[in-house]
């Protein structure tokens, strides 16, 4: 039978060390994935990962029932990986700008007939999807990256982003839009 998380933290707040070792084994490759979207380095993800569940450790405690753990522990993860940005000075000067000077403020243009799976179903395969990715501003990477890689909902993503549920689901619109608009302008 498969603990729950939160079944878990409490066997290890009554002192089964195991218990994390579990949790630690349950997540570690997303949290990984998550913070190598963020970080576009392997080895700056691997150190992100590895203080984040620190972290989790640290404050396990503060954790509180009910919730959701792995919102929780991206919430960790994703200041953690912004920490080591901002240390490194990686992060885009303006917000509404990507790193080619683009700005996706521009592209609200609402949804069409197409679903994201069309869309994704026209990339010939990951590399070409990641390629689209990059040319969107990183706030609707991360969106899409939650959202489709990391399967979280709407409301785990807006947990981990700190962003209201109507501002997510915004931006998940948004991103949906850019990329229909790099597909046509690819295939056109």
């Amino acid at each position: 039978m498969d603990m729950t998380d939160e079944q878990l933290i409490n066997g290890y707040l009554e002192g089964d060390d195991t218990s994390l070792g579990f949790l630690v084994d349950r997540y570690i490759s997303d949290v990984y994935r998550f913070s190598l979207h963020l970080t576009q380095d392997a080895a700056v993800a691997e150190d992100v990962v590895q203080e984040s569940f620190i972290k989790a450790w640290k404050n396990i405690r503060s954790y509180r029932k009910g919730t959701n753990f792995k919102g929780w522990l991206f919430t960790i993860a994703r200041h953690t990986a912004i920490d080591y940005l901002r240390q490194r000075r990686a992060l885009t000067v303006s917000s509404f700008e990507n790193k080619e000077g683009k700005n996706v403020l521009l592209e609200t243009l609402a949804d069409g007939t197409k679903s994201i799976e069309a869309l994704l179903s026209q990339a010939e395969d990951a590399e070409y999807v990641a390629s689209l990715l990059t040319n969107l501003d990183p706030k609707y990477q991360e969106v899409l990256n939650l959202r489709y890689t990391n399967q979280l909902t709407f409301e785990e993503i807006g947990q981990v982003l700190g962003r209201p549920l109507h501002t997510v689901k915004s931006q998940h619109r948004r991103a949906i839009a850019g990329l229909r608009r790099l597909t046509e302008t690819k295939f056109a």
